[in-house]
This record gives C-alpha cells, sequence and structure tokens, in this order.
C-alpha cells in the first residue's frame, strides 16, 4: 500500500482524489495475492512488488467499470464512486487505473523478461474480462440458480484472483504446470470472494464447496506444507464472508 500510494501522479486531477480515497479503504486482496504467490513458489516477493501494484491497478479499474455498469458479479456495502464523482470522472478514473497500471508494470522492474511475459497475460486479462461483462450483462435477466453460480465464477473477481495468483507464480519463475494449478485455485477463490459477498453475511454452501475444492488443488500441488495451509485459511476466510 505504501507502493501504491507513492505513485507519482503528475497532473491535478479528480482522478487523484479518487484514488487516494480508494487506497484509503482499500483491502489489497489481488496485490497481496501476488506477492504470497511469489514467495509460495519460491521467489523474493520484493521483486514482484511493482507487478503486485499494476494487477491492483487493473482490479480497481474493473470494479469502476463493473460499478458503472452494475455487472450483478458485485455487491457494492459502501458508498460507490459514481454516487461522490458522478459518471463521468468514474469512467475517466477507471481509464486512468489501467494506464497507471501498466505504467507501474514497467516502473522498478526486476526480471524484466518475466515482467514482459506477465505484462502479456495481464493485457490478454483485460480483454477477456470485457467480454465476460457482455455476457454477464446479457446473462443478468435469466440468473437462475446454476446461472448465478456460472456468474459468480467468471466475473471480475475470479479473473483478478485467477491472474494475481498466476503473476506472483510466474515472477517467481515457477513451472508452467504450478502457476496455471494456481491460477485454477485463484479462479475458485474469485468464485467464493463472491458467493460469500452475495450471501450477505448467511453461510454460503455453495462457496464452501467452491473452497473445498480450491484447498484441494492447493493440498495435491509441490508448495510448501506451510504455504499450502495459509492458502486453506484464505480460502475459508473469504467463504465466511472474512
Amino acid at each position: 500500500m505504501d507502493y501504491l500510494q507513492s505513485a507519482d501522479v503528475q497532473f491535478s486531477a479528480v482522478f487523484e482524489r479518487i484514488m487516494r480515497h480508494t487506497f484509503a479503504y482499500a483491502d489489497p486482496l489481488c496485490a497481496s495475492l501476488v506477492l504470497w504467490a511469489c514467495d509460495a513458489c519460491g521467489g523474493d516477493s520484493e521483486t514482484a512488488v511493482p507487478v503486485a501494484a499494476s494487477v491492483e491497478c487493473l482490479y480497481r479499474f474493473s470494479v469502476l467499470h463493473d460499478e458503472l455498469q452494475m455487472t450483478p458479479t458485485l455487491s457494492f456495502e459502501r458508498e460507490s464512486t459514481s454516487s461522490i464523482w458522478g459518471l463521468a470522472q468514474t469512467l475517466n478514473a477507471g481509464d486512468a487505473f489501467h494506464a497507471l497500471g501498466l505504467g507501474l508494470l514497467a516502473k522498478d522492474a526486476v526480471h524484466g523478461d518475466r515482467v514482459l511475459d506477465v505484462g502479456l497475460v495481464l493485457a490478454h486479462a483485460v480483454l477477456h474480462g470485457v467480454e465476460q461483462r457482455n455476457r454477464l450483462i446479457r446473462a443478468s435477466a435469466r440468473a437462475g440458480s446454476e446461472r448465478r453460480l456460472r456468474i459468480a465464477y467468471a466475473g471480475t473477481h475470479p479473473l483478478m484472483l485467477a491472474l494475481s495468483l498466476r503473476a506472483g507464480g510466474m515472477m517467481a519463475g515457477a513451472s508452467p504446470h504450478l502457476v496455471d494449478l494456481l491460477a485454477r485455485a485463484g479462479r475458485l477463490l474469485g468464485a467464493i470472494m463472491q458467493l460469500a459477498s452475495q450471501a450477505h453475511g448467511v453461510s454460503s454452501p455453495a462457496a464452501a464447496r467452491y473452497a473445498a475444492k480450491a484447498v484441494a488443488l492447493v493440498e495435491g500441488s509441490s508448495l510448501d506444507p506451510i504455504y499450502r495451509a495459509e492458502f486453506k485459511e484464505i480460502a475459508y476466510e473469504l467463504a465466511a464472508g472474512r
């Protein structure tokens, strides 16, 4: 968070106020998962800080665009950015978060080849997120129980949490197999997060099932038992809505 707060925004605009406001209350889960995955895969998380900051900014970009479209993958429990600054400034802020994320990806970069690979993955993820958002808007009118599960698995949270764990593994130089496994586990974490949010504090059987699947994936990996135990705690904390 210190790294994000120190980002030098070279203009006087509403975006800077929105950015400071956003990071004042933010729980930087995406950035934290990047650093956790880098450590868990045997890397030095200090080298992944710019990447973690970039992923967090792209997450904020996605959340603001979800907010503008009121995509059914998110539950807003706070005053929205658009209600404070208006639709136009919220759209501008989302685009600025996207640009800032790309800039931070190159800033202080270590392992330039890995950062370039991560950058390509981020670009594809943003494009995929736009396409998914279009599909979710079309699907929202037919949101039965099975449809809600599909929506929860396809939205912003699953996409970005999968991206976070993938990026951390890539920065550590982990094997493609382990990176893919972490990404699948991250997608489940995102679905857990969304399902728990939709349950509004009530125990969600679907979230618990997804947590068990995520934990089983990581339990079967080559990660150190300490990190496997930490992941289990993360999964069940998210399933409980915490």
